[in-house]
C-alpha cells in the first residue's frame, strides 16, 4: 500500500467506498426484511393466544359441567376454524399423535396420521411443529401450498399447545410477500446508493484533481522535503511543475526562502541581543548596588526617627506632667485667692468691733466723768453737813478715785483700741494688695496652665506626624529593598536572556545556508535600546 501512488490510494479509497456502499445496501434490505419478519411473529404469537383463549373458554365450561368434553372440543374446533386473518389464512390442529384435528382449508386431511410427512424440502414439519411447541422458540418454517394452489410457498407457523386436550394449535403467514419486499428494498438502496456513491464518485474525482493541484506532487517527496527542512537543511532545491504558484511544494518553496532570510537576520540579532542583556546586567548591577546604599540610609533614618520620636514623645509627657502641675497650681492659688478674701472680711469685721468698742469706751468715759461729778457734789454735800456727812465724803471720795481711774483706764484702752483699730486697717489694706497680688497670680497661673496645654498638644501632634514620617521612611525602606530584590531578578533576567540568546545562536547555527549574513539595523537598534537603558540606570 505504501509503494502506491497518491492516486491510486485515494482511487482504491473510492473502490471501498463502493464496497461500503454494496454492503450497506444489502444490510439495510436485510434488516427491513428482518423487522417483517418480527412483525409477523409478534402477530402469529397474538392470533396463537386468541386461538388457546377460544379452547380455554369451551374446556370451562365442560369443567363446570356446562357441556360434556367432547361437545366442547366440537364447539372449540368450529370456531377456531372458522377464523380468518390477513384474507384467507387460518387455524390448524393436530396431537402429539401427528394426526390432525382440524384442517379448515382441507377438511379431507382431518384424522389423518402425518408423522412421516415431509414437505417438498423433506423435513418431516408436522413433528417440528410438535416438537417446536416444547420450544422457547415454538416458531416452524416448512413450505406448504397455498389455498387454491398446489405450489409449495414458504412458510412460517407459529404453534401454541393446549395440554389437557393434547392440541397443538398451529397458524403461519406465507413469506413469500416478504421475500419480495426484500428483494425489491435491495434494488430501492441499491438505486439510491449508486446514485450517492456515483455523486460520491465524482466529487472524489474532483478532490484527487485538486488534492495533486494542491500538493503538486507526490506527498512522499513533500515529506522527504518537509524533513530536510525540519533537519536544517536549506539548500534543498524544491522541483516544481511548470505555471505552479499555489501548491504545497510552492508553499514550501517560499517557506525555505523565508526561512533563509529570517535565520539569517536572526543570526545577525542574537549578537545584538547578547550585547543589550550584558549592558543591562551591568546596569542592574549597579543599580541594584546604588538601591541597598539608599536602603541602608533609610535604615539608618528611620533608625534616627525612631530616637527622635522617642524623644518628642518624652516631651509630650514632660508638658503633659507640667501642665497637670500648672493645674494644680492654678488651683492652689485660687484656693488662697479665697483664704486672703476670707482674711479681708475677718479684718474689716475687726475694724468694725473695733469702732464699736471705741464707742462703748466713750460711753464708759463719760460715765466716769459723770460718777467724778457726783462724787464731787456728794463730797460738797458731806462737807455741809459737817461731823454727820463724813462718812458719806469719804465714800465719795472713794467713788471719785474710782471713777477717775476708770476714767484713766477707759482712756487707755481707748487709745490702745485707736492704735489697734489703725494697725487693722492697715492690715486690711495689705491684705486686700495681697488679694489683687493673690488674683494676679491665679490670672498668670491659668495663662501657664494653658500655654503648657498648647505645649502639650503641640507636643502631641509633633510626636504624632514623626511617627507617621517614621513610617513613611520605613515604608519606603520596604520598597526600596523590593526595588533591590526587583533589580536583582532584573540582572537574573538580563543574564538569563543573554545565556538563551546563546543558546538561539547555536540553534540557528543548525541550519544551512548558501550564504551567511546578518542584518545591521536591527542589532544597532538592540545595541542604541541598550545604551539608552545603561544611561537611565545611571541616571
Amino acid at each position: 500500500m505504501q509503494r502506491l501512488s497518491l492516486k491510486a490510494k485515494l482511487w482504491a479509497a473510492v473502490a471501498l467506498m463502493w464496497v461500503s456502499l454494496l454492503a450497506m445496501a444489502v444490510w439495510g434490505a436485510w434488516a427491513q426484511r428482518d423487522t417483517m419478519l418480527a412483525e409477523r411473529r409478534a402477530g402469529l404469537t397474538h392470533v396463537v393466544e386468541s386461538g388457546l383463549s377460544l379452547a380455554k373458554y369451551y374446556a370451562g365450561r365442560a369443567e363446570r359441567g356446562e357441556i360434556s368434553v367432547p361437545e366442547a372440543q366440537k364447539l372449540a374446533r368450529e370456531h377456531i376454524g372458522a377464523i380468518r386473518y390477513d384474507g384467507d389464512n387460518y387455524f390448524g390442529i393436530l396431537n402429539s399423535q401427528r394426526v390432525i384435528v382440524l384442517n379448515s382449508v382441507n377438511p379431507k386431511l382431518e384424522g389423518k396420521d402425518m408423522s412421516q410427512f415431509r414437505d417438498p424440502s423433506g423435513k418431516l414439519m408436522f413433528s417440528d411443529i410438535v416438537a417446536a411447541a416444547r420450544t422457547d422458540d415454538p416458531f416452524v418454517t416448512y413450505l406448504w401450498p397455498k389455498p387454491g394452489s398446489d405450489k409449495p410457498v414458504e412458510k412460517i407457523s407459529r404453534v401454541g399447545a393446549y395440554s389437557p386436550w393434547d392440541w397443538y394449535l398451529t397458524t403461519g403467514v406465507y413469506v413469500d410477500d416478504i421475500n419480495a419486499a426484500f428483494v425489491g428494498a435491495l434494488l430501492r438502496w441499491g438505486a439510491m446508493l449508486t446514485v450517492i456513491g456515483l455523486a460520491v464518485s465524482g466529487v472524489m474525482l474532483l478532490i484527487i484533481r485538486n488534492v495533486q493541484q494542491s500538493l503538486g506532487g507526490e506527498p512522499e517527496y513533500a515529506a522527504d522535503i518537509a524533513t530536510r527542512i525540519a533537519d536544517g537543511d536549506l539548500l534543498t532545491q524544491v522541483r516544481l511543475r511548470a505555471g505552479d504558484s499555489g501548491s504545497l511544494l510552492f508553499a514550501m518553496q517560499r517557506m525555505q526562502a523565508n526561512l533563509q532570510q529570517m535565520i539569517g537576520r536572526i543570526r545577525g540579532g542574537t549578537s545584538a541581543i547578547t550585547l543589550a542583556a550584558r549592558e543591562i546586567a551591568e546596569g542592574n548591577t549597579d543599580l541594584s548596588s546604588r538601591t541597598e546604599q539608599q536602603a541602608a540610609a533609610l535604615e539608618e533614618t528611620a533608625s534616627s526617627m525612631e530616637e527622635l520620636t522617642s524623644t518628642v514623645r518624652q516631651n509630650a509627657d514632660n508638658a503633659r506632667q507640667a501642665s497637670q502641675l500648672a493645674e494644680n497650681a492654678s488651683a492652689i492659688a485660687v484656693r488662697g485667692g479665697q483664704v486672703v478674701d476670707q482674711v479681708v472680711a475677718t479684718m474689716e469685721g475687726i475694724s468694725h468691733s473695733s469702732s464699736k468698742v471705741v464707742d462703748i469706751i466713750a460711753v464708759i468715759d463719760g460715765i466716769a466723768f459723770q460718777t467724778n461729778i457726783l462724787a464731787l457734789n456728794a463730797a460738797v454735800e458731806a462737807a455741809r453737813a459737817g461731823e454727820q456727812g463724813r462718812g458719806f465724803a469719804v465714800v465719795a471720795g472713794e467713788v471719785r478715785t474710782l471713777a477717775q481711774r476708770s476714767a484713766a483706764a477707759a482712756k487707755e484702752i481707748k487709745e490702745l483700741i485707736e492704735a489697734s483699730n489703725g494697725r487693722v486697717q492697715d492690715g486690711s489694706v495689705l491684705v486686700a494688695q495681697a488679694g489683687q497680688t493673690m488674683h494676679d497670680v491665679v490670672q498668670a497661673v491659668r495663662r501657664v496652665t494653658d500655654i503648657m496645654g498648647e505645649i502639650s498638644a503641640a507636643s502631641e501632634e509633633q510626636s504624632r506626624g514623626i511617627e507617621q514620617v517614621g513610617r513613611a521612611i520605613t515604608q519606603m525602606d520596604e520598597v526600596t529593598q523590593q526595588n533591590a530584590a526587583l533589580v536583582e531578578q532584573a540582572a537574573a533576567a538580563a543574564a538569563s536572556m543573554e545565556d538563551q540568546a546563546h543558546l538561539l545562536d547555536q540553534a540557528v547555527a543548525a541550519f544551512r545556508m548558501a550564504t551567511e549574513h546578518s542584518q545591521v539595523d536591527a542589532p544597532q537598534r538592540a545595541v542604541t535600546s541598550a545604551a539608552v537603558a545603561r544611561q537611565r540606570l545611571a541616571a
